[in-house]
């Protein structure tokens, strides 16, 4: 009797097993899904003396709370000699015939111990006297920022010199702040050691 009853209880659970029925919701994405959120804005602004050629974006007065442990990624906008527009990766340098160098960078202010980035700088540097360039390089300059976790750079294969590469990929789904007026530059009032 014993042996019967193992015997049918095995029988009832392969057939149980195989049962199918309709596929329920889908759950949120596992480790392995590589569903990440990142965050993606332009501005436009001038490189001006009265601005130290710099242009300031504070994260928290534009609504973005970003982690110290994000990835930044900046890019501006070039145009090629026919007319063409394109994403460009900071820093991007420029040569010019006299030898003099021109970079455009940036860089970002972490606040390490409340875990947050609060502001980044695009800027004009290297050996070329800023005060002498034409409008052509400090007028009018328009910046892609993407804002991604640091685990979607280490985890995809993303090319984070090429914007289309991320703005494209799979693994992640960026939130579009568009446009922002950068107003005025705020001193932080944080001092970086």
């Amino acid at each position: 009797m014993k042996k019967l009853t193992n015997i049918l209880l095995i029988a009832v659970a392969l057939l149980i097993g195989a049962c199918e029925g309709p596929a329920g919701p889908i759950g949120p994405p596992g480790e392995d899904g590589y569903n990440f959120l990142g965050t993606t804005f332009e501005f436009t602004g001038n490189f001006t003396p009265a601005n130290d050629y710099q242009l300031v974006f504070n994260f928290l007065d534009n609504g973005f709370d970003p982690y110290e442990s994000d990835v930044i990624l900046a890019y501006i906008l070039w145009t090629d000699d026919s007319g063409l527009d394109f994403w460009r990766p900071l820093p991007q340098t420029e040569y010019f015939l006299s030898g003099a160098i021109l970079q455009y960078n940036f860089d970002f202010t972490a606040d390490i111990s409340n875990d947050r980035i609060v502001d980044m700088s695009v800027f004009l540097d290297g050996d070329v006297d800023l005060s002498t360039l034409s409008n052509d390089y400090t007028m009018g300059q328009t910046f892609r920022i993407v804002v991604v976790p640091s685990d979607f750079m280490s985890m995809t294969n993303a090319d984070a010199t090429d914007l289309n590469s991320i703005l494209n990929s799979p693994d992640i789904q960026l939130k579009s702040l568009g446009t922002i007026d950068l107003g005025s530059v705020v001193d932080t009032g944080l001092e970086i050691k």
